[in-house]
C-alpha cells in the first residue's frame, strides 16, 4: 500500500511512474491476479509471473524469483527498489552498473531488530548462511546504491553501524489519504456496525494482520476483562498464521460476545475506524505502524507498543498525542486501555490528528520523499 500511494502521488505531479511487480497480492503468497500491463490511477503497472520456491532456504523463505529479467534494463530516470533486499535489487544493480548516471534508490523496510537478528546469525546453519550472505552480498549491493532510505531512526542507525553504509537517510514512508476519510458517510459507518454486530457500544479496534508479530494475543488478555457493558473489541485483519489465530480465538472464548474477528475491505475498515474510540497496535516489532496514523486521523485515542520503532523514536509522544507502552507488557496495556476507556481523551485525540495533518498525509510525505529522489538525481547528474 505504501508503494501504491507513493506512486499515485508522484503520477499526480506529472511524473511517469512504472511499477514492476509479481502477481502475488498478499504476504503469504496464496493470492494472485492475472499477469499483464495496465494503467491504474495514472500509474503504469506491470505484473509478471514469478517462480515461487515455497521452502525454507538459507537466504529467504518462500522466495519469489522474478522471470522478467529484461525489465531491469528498461529506460528510466530513477530506479527504486522497494522492500526487503532481494533478487530485484540484484537486477537493478546490473542496470546501475551499465548506466551510472541513473540513480538507484533502495527503500528498505527492515526493522533494526530484524536486521540485528539477521546479522547475528544465531541458530541453525540456515541463519548462519543468511548472516554471511547479508554481510557480504547484500551489504555490497546496498553500498552500491546511490541512496538507501530507512523507515525509522533505529533502522537507519542499524544500516549505518552494522553494515557500514554511508548512503542512508531516514524517511517514514507510511501516511494517510484524507480522501478516504472524507468519502465516509454516516450511513456507511452505521452499516459496518450492523455487519459486525457491534450495536451502539464503544469500540476498541485492532486493525492489523492476525499474526504473532502484531500481538493480538496480548490484546485479548489485556482488553478481555475490561469489556463490560458498553465496550467491544474488534480485531480486524487477514489471518497470516492459522495456528496462532486459533490460539487467539481460544483466549477470546470467555469474552466471545464482546470480541469480534473479521476481514474488511478498505471501504469498510475506514468507516469502522471512524466509529471506534481507541485504536491499538500492541506489536512485537515493526518500523512505523501505519494504522496508528489512520487511527489518529480518524479521531481515536491510540495505544502503541514501544516495539514500533518510529512511534518510539519519532512521532508518538506518550501522554501528548497517544499512549506508548512497553512491548509484551499485558499489565501496562490493560492499564492504558482502562485509563482511556474512562476519559473523553479530547486533548490526546486532537494532538494525534494534528500530528498526522502536519506530517503524515500522502502529499506531505511524498514531498519529503521527492527531496531524497532529487538529491540522488543531482548527485548522479550534477544538476
Amino acid at each position: 500500500m505504501i508503494l501504491q500511494h507513493q506512486a499515485e502521488e508522484l503520477a499526480k505531479r506529472g511524473h511517469e511512474v512504472h511499477v514492476h511487480c509479481s502477481v502475488y497480492t498478499n504476504i503469504a503468497l496464496t493470492e494472485t491476479v492475472e499477469p499483464g500491463d495496465s494503467t491504474e490511477r495514472g500509474v503504469n503497472v506491470h505484473r509478471r509471473r514469478g517462480l515461487r520456491i515455497p521452502v525454507s532456504n538459507p537466504l529467504e523463505k518462500d522466495l519469489v524469483f522474478p522471470i522478467w529479467f529484461y525489465e531491469a534494463f528498461l529506460p528510466a530516470d530513477v530506479l527504486v527498489c522497494v522492500g526487503y533486499p532481494s533478487q530485484h535489487l540484484d537486477l537493478l544493480s546490473l542496470h546501475k552498473k551499465r548506466h551510472p548516471e541513473i540513480p538507484l534508490v533502495v527503500q528498505n523496510y527492515v526493522t533494526s531488530d530484524f536486521l540485528n537478528e539477521i546479522l547475528d546469525g544465531e541458530g541453525g546453519p540456515n541463519k548462519k548462511v543468511r548472516s554471511v550472505y547479508w554481510k557480504t552480498w547484500v551489504q555490497r549491493k546496498l553500498a552500491q546504491a546511490d541512496l538507501v532510505i530507512a523507515d525509522s531512526p533505529s533502522a537507519a542507525i542499524g544500516l549505518r553501524e552494522r553494515l557500514g553504509l554511508d548512503n542512508v537517510v531516514e524517511h517514514i514512508g507510511m501516511a494517510v489519504d484524507p480522501a478516504e476519510f472524507e468519502a465516509v458517510t454516516d450511513r456507511k459507518r452505521k452499516a459496518v456496525r450492523r455487519e459486525l454486530g457491534l450495536g451502539e457500544d464503544k469500540i476498541i479496534l485492532a486493525p492489523s494482520r492476525v499474526s504473532p508479530q502484531k500481538g493480538a494475543d496480548l490484546l485479548v488478555r489485556a482488553a478481555g476483562p475490561l469489556l463490560k457493558k458498553g465496550w467491544r473489541l474488534a480485531i480486524i485483519g487477514p489471518v497470516n498464521d492459522s495456528a496462532y489465530y486459533e490460539k487467539v480465538r481460544g483466549l477470546a472464548e470467555p469474552y466471545r460476545e464482546r470480541i469480534h474477528f473479521g476481514q474488511l475491505s478498505r471501504e469498510k475498515l475506514i468507516p469502522l475506524m471512524m466509529e471506534s474510540h481507541i485504536v491499538t497496535l500492541p506489536s512485537r516489532g515493526e518500523t512505523v505502524g501505519g494504522v496508528v496514523f489512520e487511527g489518529m486521523y480518524a479521531g481515536c485515542a491510540v495505544v502503541v507498543s514501544d516495539a514500533v520503532e518510529a512511534a518510539r523514536e519519532d512521532y508518538l509522544k506518550d501522554g501528548v498525542n497517544g499512549v506508548l507502552i512497553p512491548a509484551e507488557d499485558v499489565d501496562a496495556l490493560q492499564a492504558a486501555l482502562k485509563r482511556l476507556m474512562r476519559s473523553g481523551n479530547k486533548k490526546l485525540i486532537a494532538a494525534g490528528r494534528k500530528t498526522v495533518e502536519e506530517r503524515f498525509v500522502w502529499s506531505k510525505s511524498v514531498d519529503r520523499l521527492w527531496t531524497h529522489y532529487r538529491r540522488a538525481l543531482e548527485d548522479c547528474r550534477g544538476f
